[in-house]
């Protein structure tokens, strides 16, 4: 007899056994399928010890055990207890059980709720368990009430990363600082948070950054959200949920949502940073041998700062600083100065102390340069001034040409700059003058008539710009063609809805703003010479009637200024007068279409 095994005779009964055993074996051996559907299913709960849903807990541990084994997924970050524990809790995994151990005493007649959110993941596939939570309670009652919400970016309604939802009873002010909150939550990637296993009870409800890890808002640069008045939870007004029935996935909003339905949340926290409040030195600097900056935690007044370069006469530099007064910066005019390696300055300047109070402080601080050592092989002659002007290729009608350099500007040779206009094919000369920017002595402005229309030529000769330094600038020159308003469109935007002080900003990508206007509701705002393309509309509501944006601050009870978005964008064409009736009477409006849309490129 003769048995036919993969290409190969085996005779005898000897073949037959080896054919017997091959198949034995192969039956025994066990491997992944080829082929087929992809694995899309989450592990499932085989067993939890103790039962999710435990009442009268008194342990300190509990494991879930799953169907496959599981990986935990940034379980740093995503892990949480509410109540919090002083300690956070060990998280591990033991073949296929998920393992959590504490140390802290837990509370009496408390029900503890641990949010993993999607951490736990199979090992193949990478699928999660959205939203788990492990819940008992160590009293004989689970709490089972539930409030939902959303967290947004007070100054332009995005998703706020990386905060938490924190919720007090104790309804004192101090509590956020001082205190562990009640229950805790994070919000899920759209914004929306459930806080689960609730009390009857009165709360406040809070959003925070939290930049130390210890979950109380004690930080003056920590991100933090407040609610408008205490929440009174109790069965007739807010929902349960028992534990492994029920997963919370917020109904997220899509491009057909209406602008004022994409937050699905019953309370909306609005996340702000305060202003700083403690006047310090923010940094020293300097960049090059002549130039040496320092800058202040917040603005200052006249007065309040001055400078001393010892055994260093007065005229050998100059100091300038920006408008709000809070960036300074010393120009070392003389060589002999400015050629050392190390310069020691004298800095008084405005500090606030440990009672709180703003006073004078006095500080040398030593700045050093060390010139960088010539390139090999390079040819040793000086660079040119580098000039950047402004008036590159077509400008609007209205522009005012400017010049900068890095560093300060000495007067312009005007006997090397010529300014002309084609006329009828005639070349006239066009008169102008240069004045300094106020703000910045690296800045030159030409004060000239150019109209809309016109095409000119500026010819700046060598040497034409020098800095305080004696480097001049090389030979360029520009074209300059002058636009008209026929060129762009302009948009008129009719608010109604809504009286008092608002500022109306016209808006790019990433809310940058094109333009923008003050104005008193119900009126009109006009927005001219604009490059065609697709815009945004954004209202601040101006509250404190300041002409800007005001965060908001927590310690005087004072919200940020609400803001609202006009639903869509607004198509601007060529040589094209838009106009648009808006009613602004709802703030807090934002399509959720347009959030972190980038807007079309003009």
């Amino acid at each position: 007899m003769q048995v036919v095994d993969h290409g190969r005779y085996i005779s005898g009964s000897l073949g037959l056994t080896v054919l017997v055993t091959l198949f034995v074996l192969s039956c025994a051996k066990i491997s992944a399928p080829s082929g087929g559907p992809k694995d899309t299913e989450p592990p499932v709960i085989l067993k939890s010890l103790p039962e999710n849903g435990t009442v009268l807990f008194t342990g300190k541990s509990f494991a879930v055990t799953f169907d496959e084994y599981v990986v935990l997924d940034r379980i740093t970050e995503k892990f949480m207890v509410s109540p919090p524990l002083a300690t956070k809790p060990e998280v591990k995994l033991k073949g296929k059980s998920l393992v959590v151990n504490w140390e802290d005493d837990l509370a009496d007649s408390t029900t503890y709720t641990f949010y993993f959110q999607d951490a736990i993941r199979d090992n193949n596939e990478n699928n999660p368990i959205n939203n788990y939570q492990y819940v008992f309670s160590t009293g004989p009652v689970l709490d089972s009430l539930s409030l939902t919400g959303n967290v947004f970016n007070a100054s332009d309604l995005e998703i706020v990363e990386d905060v938490m939802v924190v919720m007090y009873s104790n309804l004192s002010d101090t509590a956020p600082r001082t205190i562990l909150p009640a229950y805790i939550s994070r919000p899920d990637p759209s914004g929306g948070f459930m806080i689960s296993n609730i009390r009857p009870g009165n709360y406040r409800l809070f959003a925070l950054k939290d930049l130390n890890g210890n979950t109380k808002y004690d930080l003056d640069d920590e991100i933090f959200a407040f609610g408008d008045s205490v929440i009174s939870i109790t069965p007739e007004n807010y929902f349960g949920l028992v534990p492994d029935t029920v997963t919370y996935k917020p109904a997220n909003a899509t491009e057909t949502t209406k602008p004022d339905e994409f937050v699905f949340g019953l309370h909306r926290l609005y996340a702000f940073q305060q202003p700083p409040k403690k006047q310090y030195l923010t940094f020293t600097e300097r960049k090059s041998s002549w130039a040496i900056g320092f800058g202040l935690a917040l603005p200052s007044d006249s007065g309040q700062v001055s400078v001393n370069l010892p055994e260093t006469d007065s005229s050998s530099w100059y100091m300038e600083h920006n408008v709000a007064r809070d960036t300074f910066m010393i120009w070392v005019t003389n060589p002999d100065v400015y050629s050392r390696d190390l310069i020691d300055a004298i800095l008084t300047f405005p500090f606030t102390d440990s009672t709180g109070a703003i006073t004078a402080k006095t500080d040398t601080i030593s700045f050093r340069y060390m010139k960088p050592a010539a390139p090999r092989g390079g040819s040793g002659k000086t660079p040119g001034l580098g000039i950047k002007s402004n008036i590159t290729g077509k400008i609007k009608p209205g522009t005012v040409p400017s010049f900068t350099s890095a560093t300060p500007l000495a007067e312009p040779d005007t006997s090397l700059i010529s300014l002309t206009r084609m006329v009828d094919s005639v070349q006239t000369d066009v008169p102008y003058r240069f004045a300094r920017d106020t703000a910045s002595s690296r800045h030159l402005l030409m004060k000239v008539q150019l109209e809309p229309g016109g095409t000119y030529t500026l010819l700046c000769r060598k040497g034409a710009f020098r800095d305080i330094f004696g480097v001049a600038s090389d030979s360029a020159m520009y074209r300059i063609t002058v636009a008209t308003e026929e060129d762009y469109g302009s948009l008129r935007v009719k608010l109604a809805g809504y009286d008092g002080k608002v500022i109306i900003q016209l808006t790019a990508e990433k809310d940058r703003v094109i333009q923008e206007a003050s104005l008193t509701s119900p009126g009109e705002v006009f927005f001219p010479l604009l490059e065609k393309g697709r815009y945004r509309l954004k209202a601040i509501y101006d509250l404190d009637s300041d002409g800007k944006w005001t965060t908001g601050d927590f310690n005087f009870g004072r919200k940020p200024d609400p803001v609202t978005y006009y639903p869509a964008e607004l198509e601007v064409k060529i040589n094209w007068a838009l106009e648009q009736d808006w009613d602004i009477g709802e703030m807090y409006v934002k399509d959720v279409s347009l959030r972190n849309k980038p807007a079309t490129k003009r």
